[in-house]
């Protein structure tokens, strides 16, 4: 008896190879850009100081270097892009952020937030009140969960290590220690 290899098509290369070619997930699904071109992109100094191309229709996305469409790519409230397309957002980046959520040490209920956030009046960053800052398009509520010491940086997932930020400082403040 033989058996047929499944194929999937890598969306960096956008060429159909067989399942092996791609790195299986811990829920034993596969992600959707193919080892070679991870390998490639991953490669230091793969193009760091090179500038991308971009027009008013299409921009390059700085890891898979891909030329695609705006709509490709988030736009964020000031107007500008992320450097990364909505495919490397989704497949790399997300992947990486649950991997590091995963082996940070702690947890906390959603009480244990509610309880924290009702003791803020206003983002403690930027001092604005929380009814005063517009929410964006695609989100309910303005306040985000901020890590105060970032997981990538040892921070734990505990509450002591948590405060509430509206999504603008905390998209500022990224994984810095302020």
């Amino acid at each position: 008896m033989s058996t047929v290899e499944r194929m999937q098509v890598c969306y960096r290369c956008m060429v159909e190879k067989p399942l092996t070619a791609f790195t299986q997930r811990v829920d034993d699904r596969y992600y959707n850009m193919c080892r070679a071109c991870v390998s490639e992109i991953l490669l230091p100094g793969s193009g760091k100081k090179e500038r991308l191309h971009h027009t008013e229709t299409h921009r390059t996305c700085y890891l898979c270097r891909r030329f695609l469409p705006v709509a490709s790519f988030t736009r964020r409230t000031k107007g500008n892009y992320f450097s990364a397309c909505k495919d490397c957002n989704r497949h790399v980046f997300a992947q990486r952020r649950r991997a590091r959520m995963k082996g940070s040490e702690g947890t906390y209920t959603t009480k244990e937030w509610n309880e924290l956030v009702a003791q803020f009046d206003h983002c403690p960053m930027c001092r604005r009140r929380w009814q005063d800052i517009p929410p964006p398009p695609n989100r309910q509520s303005v306040v985000t969960c901020d890590h105060i010491i970032p997981i990538s940086k040892g921070g734990s997932n505990f509450i002591e290590n948590i405060r509430p930020l509206c999504y603008s400082c905390n998209s500022k403040k990224g994984d810095k220690l302020i």
